[in-house]
Order: C-alpha cells, then sequence, then structure tokens
C-alpha cells in the first residue's frame, strides 16, 4: 500500500460518498486509476463496506463515552465501540434521559471496571420542519450508504435540489456520516482518538488528519488518521505538549449501530 491508496483511505473515511471523480482530482490521478486501486482494496478485503453513523441528538437521545481498560467486552447497550490498543475500548452509549445513559455506563462498569475517562456532551435538540425527510434520507442511506442523491430522490418521490439540501445540512450539522469500514490489520495506516478538555490548543494541530470531532464548548474527542505509526507518533507528541492532560488510544478496530 502506498501513499496514493492511503490518501483515498482517508478522503472515505472523512466522507464515504465523497465522488470518485472528486477524489481523483483531489489526489491527482485519474478516475480510472482511483477506480482500479479502489476496486482492488475491496478485492483485497483493506475496505470491507460503507456505514452510516448517525448522531444521537438527531434520534433525540442524550450520549455519553466511557473507556475501559479490560480483557472482557460487552456485546449490548452502546452505539459505538472503538477497540483500542493496551486492552483500551472505548464505548458510546445514549439513552432518552441522563439517567438512562448513566445507567448503562454502571452496567458496563460491573462487567468492565471503572472507567479510566467518561464523556457526556452537552444535551443540544435537533428538531426542524424536515425532520421527516431528514429520517427517510437517512433510512436510504442505511440501505446503500453511497447511494447518489439522484437516487435517493427518485426513491423517495422529491426533487433532487431538496434531498441535495436536506443531505447537505445533515452531513454539515455532523447529524450524520458515512464512512469506509477500513480492516485495519491489512494496513499501516493509524486510526486515534485524543480526548481533550482544552480543544483549542490542539484543533489546529489535528485539523488536517481530523476524521471526525465530537466537541461541545472548549471539551471534545478528535478521531485521527495518519499514514503510519511515525506520523502518528508526531502528531500525538504534538498534541500532547500543546494540551499535557490530553488523552490518547490507537485504534485497531470501529463499530457504529448507528
Amino acid at each position: 500500500m502506498d501513499t496514493v491508496d492511503k490518501k483515498i483511505l482517508f478522503s472515505l473515511l472523512k466522507d464515504g460518498r465523497t465522488p470518485q471523480r472528486q477524489i481523483a482530482k483531489e489526489i491527482g490521478i485519474s478516475a480510472q486509476t482511483l477506480n482500479y486501486r479502489m476496486t482492488k482494496m475491496i478485492e483485497d478485503g483493506i475496505i470491507v463496506g460503507f456505514i452510516v453513523h448517525i448522531n444521537s441528538k438527531i434520534l433525540g437521545k442524550v450520549e455519553a463515552f466511557a473507556a475501559y481498560v479490560s480483557d472482557k467486552e460487552i456485546d449490548t447497550g452502546y452505539f459505538t465501540r472503538l477497540k483500542c490498543l493496551e486492552k483500551i475500548t472505548l464505548y458510546g452509549f445514549d439513552g432518552d434521559t441522563v439517567d438512562e445513559v448513566e445507567k448503562k455506563i454502571e452496567d458496563a462498569s460491573l462487567k468492565l471496571g471503572q472507567p479510566v475517562m467518561k464523556y457526556r456532551p452537552e444535551i443540544n435538540s435537533y428538531s426542524g420542519n424536515s425532520k421527516n425527510i431528514d429520517f427517510q434520507i437517512i433510512d436510504q442511506l442505511k440501505k446503500t450508504p453511497r447511494a447518489k442523491i439522484s437516487e435517493i430522490a427518485k426513491a423517495l418521490d422529491m426533487p433532487v435540489i431538496r434531498i441535495k439540501r436536506r443531505y447537505n445540512f445533515l452531513r454539515k450539522s455532523h447529524l450524520v456520516a458515512v464512512m469506509a469500514k477500513i480492516d485495519l490489520s491489512k494496513t499501516d495506516v493509524v486510526i486515534f482518538s485524543i480526548f481533550t478538555t482544552d480543544q483549542e490548543k490542539i484543533e489546529h494541530i489535528l485539523e488536517d488528519v481530523t476524521i471526525f470531532k465530537i466537541t461541545d464548548n472548549n471539551t471534545g474527542v478528535f478521531i485521527c488518521f495518519a499514514e503510519n505509526m511515525v506520523s502518528a507518533r508526531a502528531l500525538i507528541n504534538s498534541s500532547r505538549e500543546a494540551e499535557k492532560k490530553s488523552e490518547v488510544m490507537v485504534i485497531y478496530d470501529y463499530e457504529f449501530i448507528h
């Protein structure tokens, strides 16, 4: 795997719906070359598929994240699971109330031990007159994550411009994201997360490598990409120098239930 393949993977992690022609143009290769490389990575099992990540806010849920150091795992009750080195697993929990979410964390703690890190973003409700359309778009993305806007519009019997406007709102508001599911064991790229209570100190360091982030006020979790461990180490060291209390986890597998 060369640098070009890694740039393709990074692009598909940031936005798995990015058109191939756009990716090819940004990287500086032909559309035919990009298609060949993507097909090869799919055939080799590097790109396993594409998954839809739905922000709990659009579902009207409260969410929280907790990291545990344990040989054990839980198989239910979470919407996100990031498996990390050093036996660390970061779980995302959601529920209708803060108490429900806290109960899920307590239940997980009975099996996994006390969390080494816990973070609950502020509650920001989602509302709007187009909520019904948004959920219909999400349902279509669940069926076919890389479906074209025109295909979604046809399936919903709605104007393309309306579907495009709503999807762009969902994506730019970080309410819905489509990303590639990569078998990290078959590549030397590194995905890592950094938890910080002072994101202003590290945001500029991670800006060009961030896949997505979950933040409120000045606290947050950054999920980032590096082409190899050397690059990852440099980014992590720079972040820790800028914000000494930041917590780092190197991810080797990831899962989103929604």
